[in-house]
């Protein structure tokens, strides 16, 4: 009898934890926090609602510092007329990197996944949609060097990237940047890697 009590409550404490941690747009209060902004430092560009945002809100709080900087640096800069390439923000912490690129097909676009760094990604200008791959199979092992492993899926849900909203991927982000969406054009993409606090 004891036991069943005890795996009774066991059972509600994990149900309980699951429903906190995906706690639902509205209710949640790390998605209120997101849509507060007083995390943007002045960069007035919304967090896409797709965005973990207990993940968000966590990682924000354990490493302020890095986060801060790097959004007081874009609130700062023209990203229209920022040079392509590498910047560092906090050396060995973050840095952003603009890019321009003709985005291609899903098929041949890999779905990625990171260990110890998120992305920040925003698409200033060009036709593309970002993807949450779920149901996965591994295609290539992690490589710890670049920091990457690469995954196959069937089941991915496509968002819009535009000027509008950035979006957040987390090491739990099964995702698949810079796919087409339209006409091939140009696009030009800033991505933010920030260092993971596990």
């Amino acid at each position: 009898m004891l036991r069943k009590i005890i795996l009774g409550a066991s059972l509600i404490m994990a149900m309980t934890l699951s429903a906190q941690s995906q706690c639902k747009k509205g209710d949640c209060p790390h998605h209120s926090w997101m849509e507060s902004n007083v995390w943007n430092n002045g960069w007035n560009v919304a967090a896409h609602s797709s965005i973990n945002a207990k993940e968000f809100h966590e990682q924000y709080e354990k490493n302020r510092e890095v986060w801060d900087a790097m959004f007081a640096y874009l609130a700062k800069i023209d990203l229209d007329t920022l040079s392509l390439g590498r910047i560092d923000i906090v050396p060995g912490r973050c840095y952003i990197k603009m890019s321009e690129y003709v985005p291609r097909e899903s098929e041949k676009v890999n779905i990625e996944q990171h260990h110890n760094w998120i992305d920040l990604q925003y698409t200033l200008r060009g036709n593309e949609k970002m993807g949450y791959a779920k149901d996965v199979t591994v295609k290539h092992e992690y490589n710890p060097k670049k920091d990457v492993a690469h995954f196959n899926s069937d089941n991915v849900t496509y968002y819009k990237a535009g000027p509008e909203a950035f979006y957040l991927f987390f090491p739990t982000d099964y995702h698949q940047p810079s796919v087409i969406d339209g006409e091939p054009v140009t696009s030009r993409k800033l991505v933010c890697k920030i260092e993971y606090i596990h």
